[in-house]
């Protein structure tokens, strides 16, 4: 490894949530591995990740963005560049429309760009032709987290298969709090970690417990996170008559205490990428119930390490209530997502990432 090597990952904000977590997870193992790494938010608001990003000696660049089109960032980033001077650039999300512009006029070698979701829902129409141009023409190196969205990337922006990395996400899974009891005093807490987006389904699931703690009064559910649809989700709480057995419980800067005490973790998304949050389940041994979009079943094999379900309200509520009723089942596929997990460990992500980056400026050093 070439340890002169200045990575500088450049993401729109640092907020609680999935690729965020990636991003953190990346910069630490990188310069726990010697490499020289920054963090870029184009936005200026601070979390618990960029507390423990600043704890990990980790350098942070706020950029101050305006909502909406900012072309001012094109010139900020390009400023950063020329003094950062960072030999790889590597993007997440929408910062690719800022960052490729400025990057070609400091001529930054590699520039990486992780698409954490399926194609078409990254992001808009328009910012997917700036990204198919930025692909084609920028040689920026395509990365998706999972074979779905790889097949989708190859799709929307017209690649062959050897043009587009395939790289799962990772965690430091000694974080977990592994469980080791499955059987319940009676009451049965299920568990959600997700923004409050329609993309995470809180409606739909809020309805399918409704059918659960119906059968079962003694089943609870929380929900950890937050969003713009915070009001309507409690709206379908009260209109449900499930007060006393949905709790909201906000933003948490750590979630390993609240999986470990959980009885099941459910995740009723429309759609995926690869959730840093089923890998949390899994290193958790946690058995999840989640519906097959997305990444998801190339992480869980149903009735192995999980059970898979359609997403509908009924599909749901069933696949809940088989594991409500049996706890020998809980533990099975608990035991067997634990085992699955390490296969979504930070090291792995890391040591592929690391031969992304170096194999691509071994090609830049041979052709220039």
């Amino acid at each position: 490894m070439n340890r002169k090597h200045k990575v500088m990952q450049i993401i729109p904000n640092l907020g609680l949530a999935g690729a965020e977590v990636m991003v953190e997870n990346l910069a630490v193992s990188l310069k726990d591995k010697g490499y020289r790494v920054s963090v870029v938010s184009l936005y200026n608001e601070k979390s618990v990740i960029t507390t423990r990003l600043e704890n990990k000696n980790v350098p942070l660049f706020y950029l101050g963005k305006k909502k909406g089109l900012d072309i001012k960032i094109i010139f900020k980033l390009f400023k950063l560049f020329l003094k950062e001077r960072p030999t790889i650039v590597h993007t997440h999300r929408y910062a690719m429309q800022y960052v490729i512009p400025a990057a070609s006029l400091a001529r930054i070698p590699i520039r990486v760009h992780t698409i954490h979701n399926v194609a078409v829902k990254e992001v808009s129409k328009s910012q997917r032709l700036l990204h198919y141009f930025f692909f084609k023409y920028c040689k920026v190196i395509p990365v998706s987290i999972s074979p779905l969205v790889k097949k989708s990337v190859i799709e929307e922006y017209k690649f062959i298969d050897s043009e587009v990395e395939m790289i799962y996400n990772g965690i430091n899974l000694e974080k977990c709090i592994p469980k080791s009891e499955y059987l319940s005093n009676g009451d049965i807490s299920l568990l959600h970690i997700g923004r409050f987006t329609e993309q995470k389904n809180h409606i739909g699931l809020i309805e399918s417990f409704k059918i659960v703690n119906d059968s079962f009064p003694n089943t609870t559910l929380q929900l950890i996170g937050s969003g713009d649809l915070e009001n309507e989700i409690r709206k379908k709480i009260k209109e449900l008559n499930l007060e006393h057995s949905v709790q909201i419980l906000g933003l948490k800067s750590q979630v390993y205490p609240y999986l470990n005490k959980a009885d099941i973790f459910v995740l009723p998304s429309h759609w995926e990428g690869m959730p840093i949050t089923l890998i949390e389940a899994m290193g958790t041994a946690l058995p999840i119930v989640a519906t097959e979009v997305g990444g998801i079943p190339d992480m869980i094999k149903s009735d192995v390490s999980g059970l898979l379900v359609n997403v509908d309200k009924e599909s749901i509520a069933k696949a809940l209530l088989k594991l409500v009723k049996n706890a020998p089942q809980r533990q099975k596929l608990g035991n067997r997502a634990k085992i699955d997990s390490e296969h979504f460990s930070v090291q792995v992500m890391q040591k592929h990432y690391s031969n992304i980056y170096e194999t691509y400026y071994s090609k830049f050093k041979l052709n220039k």
